[in-house]
């Protein structure tokens, strides 16, 4: 072959190789913008329902959702609020409709504790907590994962927002610790936490790993606990196809300036698209503050202590503060005023004694450091002193004759007293067994034998340390079973009939609708294998 001839055969082989990676490189390239989450067919737009707001007014967020203009009827929904200064409001991700997408990472629990570990479902107002969230990664693969919580009040003001970036391993199960604030200015009632766990910040295009977990506590003005609550179901998904909506609350000092709000249409990992839009909050200041306050007890009584604190009364302006609290307590007394400044503010709380049963109106007053102010009034009802309830027990409720029986007057309780603006204490408590027998003793319990059958009125009469008094009484049946409680059914010989009534009531106990005292043998308030051998070894004895 001439060397003209193999060059030309060379140049034919890189020019038909150049080609085909040109080709190649061709579908690759339109194969991967045909993927891409900017270039497909979904959609959304998000708007505020007014472009200026101010402070505590209501941020509506809605907007439309289509694929190849279709309302979509399920997706997941990621909105991100951040205030003028950059720093993240609130975290939300809606579910529409039904997901039937998979998603990488469980959120199996959120929860609130003391900063001791114990469990709490109230929180009060001017007091911190911990918000937990546990976060299981069933994969085979480690993730990166960006956690966030969002705190509401019963107004749904965003008052705690907590972010984590993380790796969670492969079967790990992690519970990441937020510290939780909740404002004096927090509304009062059901609250909710939204934890949520992303790929990464959604405004830099992190998608949804899980469905947003939601869990409502309480926030209270007056107690930290864990009551009795019933659950609260989680919010209903939004199921209007192609629009979606939520919203939050603003606060009594907002910053002003323009939020951003950055919001990701999710129907899958792969198809996602993401928009934002914006909403300014005006200058805030020129605002009369907002009074409020709160009692404790609610029902109090003549010349008890009532705790009134009005920490929940607002500044209504970004920096504003209240410098001054004025109470009249309505009942002809001097007002009491609390007066401060700006950066050493007054004690809202105050302490105050009615002398008289009667219906009282209380009037606040507050102002704030630039002069403004607003009141307040509500009523308290003070009822009368009164005196102690007496109450009493006995055991065994089916005593028998010549069975000590222990009275117990413990469940008595004691009266409120005006002179000693407290609960006043009893001091003497008065038996009355109705056989003859009458004692008085500073004791709440006693004993007492009764030695013939009968029904008994137990009369007892307390006394408390002013000298008021209460009597309660109710009746005893002694049962006639002999000294030898072997011979059950009385007839002075311990045979087969004796054996066959404690078999009869065998298995029972005192309460019982059953129970038969005479068949407790042994006298532990209950038939069972030890009366009926009781009885046996005493068989055949005649008396």
């Amino acid at each position: 072959m001439s060397n003209r001839n193999f060059k030309l055969k060379i140049l034919s082989t890189v020019i038909i190789l150049l080609l085909f990676l040109a080709f190649t490189s061709n579908i690759i390239t339109t194969s991967t913008t045909a993927q891409s989450p900017q270039t497909s067919s979904l959609l959304v737009t998000a708007k505020t329902d007014k472009e200026t707001y101010l402070l505590r007014q209501k941020v509506v967020i809605e907007g439309n959702i289509t694929m190849d203009g279709t309302p979509v009827t399920d997706a997941l929904i990621i909105i991100q609020i951040l205030n003028p200064a950059n720093q993240p409001l609130a975290y939300r991700t809606i579910t529409h409709g039904n997901i039937s997408q998979v998603l990488p990472i469980q959120i199996i629990n959120i929860y609130i504790t003391d900063f001791y570990g114990n469990q709490l479902n109230t929180v009060k107002t001017g007091s911190s907590a911990k918000a937990c969230m546990s976060i299981h990664n069933p994969q085979l693969s480690s993730r990166d994962i960006y956690v966030t919580i969002t705190v509401f009040d019963a107004n749904m003001v965003p008052i705690q927002v907590g972010y984590l970036a993380t790796t969670i391993q492969p079967q790990q199960i992690i519970t990441p610790k937020f510290t939780v604030f909740i404002p004096k200015w927090a509304m009062s009632g059901k609250a909710i936490i939204c934890g949520n766990v992303y790929s990464k910040e959604p405004k830099l295009g992190g998608i949804a790993y899980a469905p947003e977990k939601t869990v409502y506590f309480c926030i209270s003005r007056v107690q930290n606990g864990y009551f009795p609550y019933p659950e609260m179901p989680p919010p209903q998904p939004q199921t209007t196809p192609g629009i979606f909506e939520t919203y939050i609350t603003l606060p009594p000092d907002p910053k002003q300036g323009q939020y951003e709000i950055y919001t990701t249409c999710q129907i899958d990992p792969i198809t996602t698209y993401k928009t934002s839009t914006t909403f300014t909050v005006q200058q805030s200041s020129g605002y009369p503050p907002q009074a409020s306050f709160i009692y404790w007890p609610a029902t109090p009584y003549e010349n008890q202590t009532v705790a009134f604190d009005a920490s929940s009364s607002t500044a209504e302006g970004f920096n504003d503060t209240i410098i001054k609290y004025e109470w009249d307590f309505g009942d002809g007394t001097p007002k009491v005023i609390k007066e401060g400044n700006y950066t050493n503010p007054p004690d809202p709380t105050v302490t105050h004694n009615y002398m008289e049963s009667n219906q009282y109106i209380i009037t606040l007053n507050v102002t704030d450091n630039e002069g403004l102010w607003s009141t307040t009034s509500k009523p308290i009802t003070i009822n009368p002193e009164f005196g102690p309830t007496a109450n009493f027990t006995w055991t065994p409720t089916t005593p028998i004759i010549n069975q000590t029986i222990t009275f117990d007057a413990s469940n008595s309780q004691p009266g409120w007293s005006k002179t000693l603006g407290d609960y006043s204490p009893i001091t003497n408590y008065n038996w009355n067994f109705s056989d003859g027998t009458t004692i008085n003793t500073p004791n709440q319990t006693i004993t007492h034998i009764y030695t013939q059958p009968a029904n008994y009125t137990v009369t007892l009469t307390i006394t408390d340390s002013v000298g008021r008094t209460d009597t309660i009484s109710a009746t005893i049946q002694v049962f006639n079973v002999t000294e030898h409680p072997w011979d059950v059914n009385g007839d002075s010989k311990v045979d087969i009939k004796d054996i066959l009534i404690v078999a009869k009531a065998y298995g029972t106990q005192e309460g019982d609708p059953d129970w038969d005292p005479r068949c407790d043998v042994n006298g532990d308030s209950k038939v069972d294998i030890k009366d009926i051998l009781i009885v046996a070894k005493h068989y055949g004895e005649t008396y």
